[in-house]
């Protein structure tokens, strides 16, 4: 069992969900830098973390798959 910052236990499945939030929002962000990035110099960078943020957040999916979570999106709890 993990403690937050204000020495609350988390659960497993609670840490779990906030990751793949967390992943969720990482990967809204990438995609909105991706699609207005305006220096070229930047638009490699961009790709990259576009398409890591895809990764990260379809490992997260694919363990809530095994563990049979169910996630509603990023907001809903």
């Amino acid at each position: 069992m993990n403690v937050n910052f204000f020495k609350k236990e988390i659960n497993e499945n609670e840490e779990f969900m906030n990751d793949l939030r967390k992943a969720y929002l990482d990967l809204k962000s990438a995609e909105s830098f991706f699609e207005n990035v305006k220096d070229p110099d930047l638009v490699d960078y961009a790709v990259f973390r576009l398409e890591a943020a895809k990764s990260k957040y379809s490992y997260f999916l694919r363990k809530a798959k095994q563990k049979g979570v169910i996630y509603k999106g990023a907001y809903n709890t």
